[in-house]
């Protein structure tokens, strides 16, 4: 899963750098820390609720 999210974030910030939005040089030292980091952050975790906390946040679906 790390390399999934490695390989996700280097997908972004190649799609960003091709929109123009940050410079090559930018984009090059970016890619270098994502690869360089050890312990990279959980991307797709949920958050950890306890049941009441989550029956505030949930929503019910239209069911007409």
């Amino acid at each position: 899963m790390e390399s999934a999210q490695r390989e996700l974030a280097s997908v972004l910030l190649e799609h960003i750098c091709s929109l123009g939005l940050i410079s090559d040089f930018t984009y090059s030292k970016a890619v270098d820390l994502v690869h360089s980091v050890i312990d990279f952050p959980e991307l797709f975790q949920y958050p950890v609720c306890l049941t009441k906390e989550a029956e505030i946040h949930e929503c019910t679906q239209d069911t007409k």
